[in-house]
C-alpha cells in the first residue's frame, strides 16, 4: 500500500488485519464497536485540535489530519471506536506506551489523547515517508549499505529504549519504521498497538521481567517475525530485533532471506541465535559491529542517497507494496506470505477451543 504523503504511521494502523491470507492461526471473530463513530472536517476535539480531514479508514478505526487550536501546526490523529469488548480495544495500549517513551528522539510526540461516548482518541506527531516505502521507490527496490546500516544503527537505539521501558513492540517491520518529517536523518518507531509490558515494579520499585508463559497466541507479521514467534514462544526483547534485522535484510537486498548482507548482519544473527527471552541483548555491541561497516568517514548525520537526489524517488516509479506485487503474482521471492499484522486469538466467538486454552492469558498490560 502507497504510504500517505503526511502521516505514514497511519497506513499501519488501517492495514491491520484480524484475518490472514492463506495461513490459519485460528478463529477469530471481528471486533464489534458499541456504536458508528461520526467525526466531520470542522468537528473540534475537547477543544485542542479541530479535523481538517479524514485520511483514511480501516477495520481499526479512522485516522485524520488535525489542526492544533492552542499554537501552530498540524499533526495525525487515530480514533478507535470503543468495543462491546474492551479487550479487542488496542489503542488504550499504544497511548499507554507512548507516554513511557516521550524521552526517546525514536517516537512521535504524544499530543493528547482522550475518550468520548463512542470512541477513543490519539493525537500525535507527523513523520515523514516511511522505510518501506522509500526502498520500494528506489532503484532496484533497494538502499545502498550505508543508509540500511545507519537505519539499523537507529532502529536498535529505539528498541532499546522501548524494552528499558518495559515492552516488547512485537511487530518490527519496514512499514513500522519512518523518517522524520523535518529532519529526514532520524528514524522513528511507532504503532504499538501490539505492544507487551514485559516488565513489571518489584515491591523496591525495581522492574522485573515477568516469567514467559509456556504457549503464546501469534503476534506480529509472519514476514519478519522470528522462528520463536512462530513457535508460540514468549516474544522477548531479542524477537524485536530479529524483525529489525529481517526488515534491514530486504531494505538492503530487496528479498529475504540472506543474500549480500555486511558482516555486521551475519555477526548479530549468530548471537541473536544464542540469546533467550531472559537475556538483555548487547544493543552497544551490535550497534558497533554496524558503525564498522559504514565507509571510512561516513557521519550518522550524512544525508541518505535519496536525499541528495530528490528526484530518485519519483522517477523510479516503484511506489507499488509489496504486497500489491503479491496479489498480482509478481515478486514472488519478495512477498509469499502475509505483509500484514494478525492477530490470533478466540475472541466474541461464544464457542470453546480446544487450541485457544493452550494459551497463557494475553494480559499484554498488568492491571491497565
Amino acid at each position: 500500500m502507497k504510504s500517505l504523503p503526511l502521516s505514514p504511521f497511519c497506513l499501519s494502523f488501517l492495514v491491520k488485519s484480524s484475518n490472514s491470507r492463506g495461513v490459519k492461526f485460528g478463529s477469530l471473530k471481528m471486533a464489534v464497536p458499541i456504536a458508528q463513530v461520526k467525526i466531520n472536517a470542522g468537528d473540534k476535539i475537547k477543544d485542542q485540535f479541530v479535523v481538517k480531514k479524514k485520511l483514511g479508514e480501516g477495520a481499526c478505526g479512522q485516522v485524520f489530519l488535525v489542526e492544533l487550536l492552542q499554537g501552530k501546526g498540524r499533526a495525525a490523529m487515530k480514533v478507535e471506536p470503543l468495543m462491546k469488548n474492551k479487550e479487542d480495544e488496542i489503542l488504550k495500549m499504544e497511548v499507554y506506551v507512548l507516554k513511557k517513551l516521550q524521552s526517546s528522539r525514536h517516537v512521535c510526540r504524544l499530543l493528547g489523547s482522550g475518550k468520548t461516548d463512542t470512541y477513543t482518541y490519539l493525537v500525535m506527531s507527523l513523520l515523514g515517508k516511511e522505510v518501506g516505502d522509500v526502498r520500494r521507490r528506489l532503484p532496484g527496490r533497494k538502499m545502498s549499505p550505508p543508509s540500511t546500516i545507519r537505519i539499523f544503527i537507529q532502529l536498535i537505539k529505539a528498541l532499546q529504549d522501548m524494552h528499558e521501558a518495559g515492552f516488547v513492540h512485537r511487530d518490527v517491520k519496514p512499514s513500522n519504521m519512518a523518517l522524520g518529517l523535518r529532519n529526514e536523518q532520524v528514524v522513528y518507531i511507532f504503532d504499538f498497538g501490539l505492544s507487551r509490558q514485559i516488565m513489571l515494579q518489584d515491591a523496591s520499585g525495581k522492574l522485573k521481567l515477568r516469567e514467559p508463559r509456556s504457549k503464546s497466541v501469534f503476534r506480529g507479521t509472519v514476514r519478519y517475525c522470528s522462528l520463536n514467534v512462530h513457535q508460540h514462544k514468549e516474544q522477548g526483547r531479542h524477537d524485536d530485533l530479529y524483525g529489525a534485522l529481517y526488515a534491514m535484510i530486504e531494505t538492503l537486498t530487496a528479498t529475504l532471506p540472506w543474500k549480500g548482507c555486511p558482516k555486521s548482519f551475519l555477526e548479530i544473527a549468530s548471537n541473536l541465535r544464542k540469546l533467550k527471552y531472559q537475556d538483555t541483548p548487547p544493543y552497544l555491541s551490535y550497534m558497533e559491529k554496524l558503525k564498522n561497516d559504514l565507509p571510512k568517514g561516513m557521519k550518522m548525520t550524512d544525508p541518505f542517497e535519496w536525499n541528495l537526489n530528490k528526484s530518485t524517488l519519483d522517477e523510479n516509479g516503484n511506489d507499488k507494496s509489496d504486497r500489491d506485487n503479491a496479489e498480482r503474482g509478481e515478486g514472488a521471492d519478495t512477498v509469499n506470505e502475509i505483509d500484514e499484522s494478525v492477530i490470533t486469538e478466540d475472541r466474541n466467538t461464544g464457542e470453546s477451543s480446544k487450541d485457544a486454552e493452550e494459551y497463557g492469558k494475553e494480559d499484554t498490560l498488568e492491571g491497565l
